[in-house]
């Protein structure tokens, strides 16, 4: 029991597991298990030397659905053939371990409808015995004609981006250290005369510090946690078309992220009238809403983001080791500028007014994690946020009334160990 109980206590931290290409890092540290919950399902397997995986991420709130057909008359063009849609992302991958060295090759795919789809192929690292791993992700979204409604095209369109995680585990009061860069570049051409098209970039890095302080007295572990976040848009270059505020600056672009024609669905709730790249259909649109708050009232050049987060961990767990519990409250500062903001409706009419002040947000989370286990192998796991600002630095959403809106996430799920 105890020593099922410590492998938990070392894999804790990885709670997303080898679910998605951006989480494949843990893939050859992890025992064998299933794991099924609200938004994700998958198996790790294999022995000492070979390990595999297949998961579903769905990452949006329509839990447990991987195949429907169910939408709206209007956003299907009013067809009367209905469109299957697969809701989460596929991920398979397969990797070795030699001890102090090991290596994983993962593949992602992730339908987007029917003009747009991402391939996401991933190469998986550890050495120093296990002490240092990364993960690299490169994701290539492409665009292509529509196979169900032949007005809407994305032909040419193309978006390849990644998420590098690196770690390097100290096991001292620093337990390790995680360093991400991600980078973005989206290019859309006009599907008729392709040498009409812009391109968009974005880059951006986080560092987080985790610290460990192990309590024995009273069966609990505290974790302070550092985390530093900065990411920026950089310049949108346009080819043979002029400037418009249908083409908006985002500091986070990625292949995933972007909404093709039609708009995307995430977490089955519209979010862009999404991308057009044909000027028969009107002018042509980037993929990505605005990543400043209030879009509908500012518009931003080369917006930027800083975020700052100070997250500390409670873990305790009873004597019988059957219950554990991981606490979480953060302060969260968070702050979105750019090279220039303006009022989107006077841009609109030719005035350039500059908001002066940046937009700032000071916020807090809590977050915790419950941990049942009737027997070492079985585990039911719930997880749920709540606060005004995340610790991922994003700005908090306030309603129009003045109220403060709170986030308030939650999963819940189980895991077989095998």
């Amino acid at each position: 029991m105890k020593k099922i109980i410590l492998l938990l206590l070392i894999f804790y931290t990885s709670a997303f597991g080898y679910y998605s290409s951006d989480a494949f890092i843990d893939l050859l540290v992890q025992p064998n298990q299933l794991r099924v919950r609200t938004d994700r399902l998958g198996a790790l397997f294999g022995n000492e030397n070979i390990r595999a995986a297949i998961g579903l991420t769905g990452a949006n709130n329509l839990s447990g659905i991987i195949m429907h057909n169910v939408s709206e008359y209007t956003e299907l063009n009013d067809a009367k053939i209905a469109l299957d849609q697969l809701v989460p992302a596929v991920l398979g991958g397969i990797g070795y371990q030699m001890g102090i060295f090991g290596i994983a090759l993962g593949y992602e795919y992730k339908w987007s409808g029917p003009t747009y789809m991402v391939h996401t192929p991933i190469l998986s690292m550890t050495a120093l015995d296990n002490d240092f791993r990364i993960n690299i992700p490169i994701s290539v979204g492409v665009g292509q004609k529509s196979y169900y409604n032949k007005t809407d095209s994305l032909k040419g369109t193309m978006v390849i981006s990644t998420g590098i995680e690196a770690r390097y585990y100290f096991n001292t009061i620093l337990n390790h250290l995680r360093f991400y860069f991600n980078y973005g570049n989206a290019t859309i051409k006009e599907v008729n005369f392709p040498s009409t098209n812009f391109t968009q970039q974005s880059v951006g890095f986080q560092l987080r510090a985790y610290f460990n302080y192990d309590f024995s007295s009273y069966n609990m572990k505290l974790t302070p946690i550092i985390r530093l976040q900065f990411d920026m848009a950089l310049a949108t270059k346009y080819n043979n078309i002029e400037k418009t505020t249908a083409i908006v600056d985002n500091y986070y672009i990625t292949a995933k992220g972007f909404a093709p024609s039609g708009g995307a669905r995430i977490g089955g709730v519209n979010i862009s009238t999404g991308a057009n790249a044909d000027f028969n259909n009107g002018e042509l649109k980037g993929g990505y809403i605005a990543s400043i708050p209030s879009p509908s009232s500012y518009y931003a050049e080369q917006p930027y983001r800083i975020g700052l987060a100070f997250p500390v961990g409670f873990r305790a767990m009873n004597e019988s080791e059957t219950i554990e519990l991981y606490l979480e409250p953060a302060l969260s500062l968070t702050i979105v500028n750019a090279k220039n903001i303006y009022s989107y409706q006077q841009v609109q009419t030719g005035s350039y007014e500059r908001r002066k002040s940046m937009f700032y947000t000071f916020g807090y989370v809590v977050y915790g994690e419950l941990y049942v286990r009737p027997i070492p192998q079985l585990e039911w796991y719930t997880e749920i946020q709540t606060g005004g600002a995340t610790v991922a630095g994003d700005l908090a959403n306030t309603s129009s009334g003045g109220s403060t809106s709170v986030i308030f996430n939650a999963s819940t799920g189980i895991t077989w160990y095998f």
